[in-house]
């Protein structure tokens, strides 16, 4: 088990020093504050990797579970409208596996969100608001599929086993299966690059409350109930090096969150608080928060063609796995 860890940590740095190797660029591709042009836009292709051992628990604590893996192939685009005034933004996943190591797994399409940003202040900082409205495009409850074509219904030992592998699969949901709206606010500037600091910073600051709804997979039964609203912040700090070769990277470290407000209600016994129903293992539904932190490199392979490699992973959370989520990706900007 050590041995393949470290062949796994090898691989990932041989990838991230072959990335800083490949691309080069003028800027990293900003979004939030800085709306785009009329016509102008931005597409980046991306996949991730997320493997843990332990969970965030919905107390904060953490502990260990059967090995979990994620793989998610994710799609983000943007694309002007009007000067300043309107972008539009679409992310989702377009394919998402789930897995619980020696006991099922599940697959299909992930969840999606539409976004509309609008340029409000231009100096002495960039302000800029935004709706979005998440698609609950993935499957909330997953069935057991072709795991469960071949056994007897009439059998007492099959049925057993076939009603674990349907539990096991509805833990594993590809999507929260309800639909929500956020309005954000985000804040950005730019500075350095002067004679008596060379280097070059963009920061960006980003706040949003969640209004969420009702999950499809559990109208009209005794698990329905209204998920609780939440609010979201991010702070980014991007770095640009101004030493030959280094200079052409964007170095970005960033500190996302996310706080469900069904964790400060106590349903008590047959009290009328939220409960946190999400799946935890695969951070999906009600109840989900967290704390924490990435880094990000990012550059250009050749004019608007870049690269990036990440890392982030959670310092506190709920209902979340504790395990790093790797993220290496392709970008187009015109």
């Amino acid at each position: 088990m050590s041995r393949n860890l470290g062949v796994r940590r090898l691989c990932g740095w041989g990838l991230l020093f072959v990335g800083l190797l490949a691309v080069g660029g003028e800027r990293a591709a900003q979004a939030g504050p800085w709306t785009r042009d009329k016509g102008k836009g931005y597409l980046n292709l991306s996949y991730s990797r997320i493997a843990a051992a332990r969970l965030f628990f919905p107390d904060g604590t953490i502990g260990p579970i059967a090995p979990y893996q994620q793989h998610a192939l994710q799609l983000y685009g943007e694309l002007g409208l009007v000067d300043r005034y309107l972008t539009a933004s679409f992310e989702g996943q377009l394919f998402r596996y789930n897995q619980l190591v020696g006991q099922g797994a599940t697959f299909g399409m992930g969840d999606m969100r539409l976004g509309f940003w609008s340029g409000l202040v231009t100096k002495p900082l960039r302000v800029t608001g935004a709706i979005l409205l998440g698609i609950p495009s993935g499957d909330p409850a997953p069935k057991a599929g072709s795991a469960t074509a071949d056994l007897s219904a009439s059998d007492p030992q099959q049925s057993l086993y076939r009603a674990y592998l349907q539990d096991v699969a509805r833990t594993l949901p590809t999507g929260d299966g309800e639909v929500d709206v956020e309005l954000r606010v985000s804040l950005g500037t730019s500075f350095g690059k002067v004679r008596r600091w060379p280097l070059e910073h963009f920061l960006i600051a980003e706040v949003g409350y969640q209004f969420r709804t009702h999950s499809r997979a559990f109208v009209g039964t005794s698990l329905d109930e209204k998920y609780a609203d939440a609010l979201s912040y991010k702070i980014e700090l991007g770095t640009k090096l101004p030493w030959p070769v280094l200079d052409r990277f964007w170095f970005i470290f960033r500190m996302p969150g996310l706080v469900s407000f069904a964790l400060f209600q106590d349903p008590g016994a047959g009290g009328s608080g939220i409960r946190p129903t999400a799946s935890c293992t695969t951070g999906l539904g009600n109840g989900v928060s967290y704390f924490a932190y990435g880094f990000e490199v990012l550059g250009r392979v050749y004019k608007g063609l870049g690269a990036s490699f990440g890392l982030d992973s959670a310092l506190g959370a709920r209902c979340v796995a504790a395990g790093a989520n790797i993220k290496a990706g392709l970008s187009v900007e015109w």
